[in-house]
């Protein structure tokens, strides 16, 4: 249900006590609002369905919402939810899409720079025109920048901060858990998969 994961998206957004923050989730939502509740969340590898970003995205931060109140003295909530908003939002520019709206390929731009450094730029333009202190639109930058991991996964930067390392993990959770429901429907019970490229090995589905 799209309308439905977009309002919880909504509300968790108004939620953020930061002002700066929420200021720059609501300038990014309401500047790619239509392409956020439609396009897939890749290409291939996972939610890379009609409205799949908005699925991953939604499904990310209502996980880092539960996660920041388990650690909040470690964690701030209001830049972790906020990251995780934004963390795809670039891959409406990262791809090329089909008629019906599936990514058929990377776009130049997509090549050359990648939906992380996309974000970055795009958070970092819009801090600035909002006049959001330069301390948190590094930190803000940081969490896209970082939030594959390790550069082998395609991260700009290793995660260095709590919130960035949180990001990184809830990342891999929804992906790799959407992974499996793919590869399950494809399934019998008590069988293995072949391997699987993403997760680096075959998989089994338990009766």
């Amino acid at each position: 249900d799209g309308e439905a994961m977009y309002a919880s998206v909504e509300a968790l957004l108004d939620s953020i006590k930061d002002a700066d923050y929420k200021a720059v989730c609501r300038e990014l939502l309401r500047r790619h609002s239509e392409s956020f509740r439609t396009i897939p969340a890749a290409k291939s590898v996972h939610h890379a369905f009609l409205g799949g970003l908005l699925m991953h995205t939604a499904n990310m931060v209502k996980i880092a919402d539960f996660l920041a109140g388990m650690y909040p003295e470690t964690i701030d909530r209001s830049l972790l939810l906020t990251g995780t908003l934004l963390h795809d939002m670039a891959k409406a520019q990262e791809f090329v899409f089909s008629q019906l709206g599936l990514a058929t390929d990377y776009s130049i731009k997509g090549q050359l720079l990648g939906h992380l450094v996309m974000g970055a730029q795009d958070a970092a333009e819009t801090a600035a025109r909002l006049g959001v202190p330069e301390e948190k639109s590094v930190l803000l930058q940081h969490l896209i920048l970082s939030h594959h991991g390790e550069p082998e996964f395609g991260a700009a930067v290793r995660p260095l901060c709590a919130e960035a390392e949180l990001l990184s993990l809830i990342d891999a959770v929804d992906s790799r858990m959407e992974i499996y429901r793919e590869t399950y429907d494809t399934m019998e019970p008590d069988t293995f998969s072949p391997r699987i490229f993403a997760l680096e090995k075959k998989v089994f589905r338990h009766a």
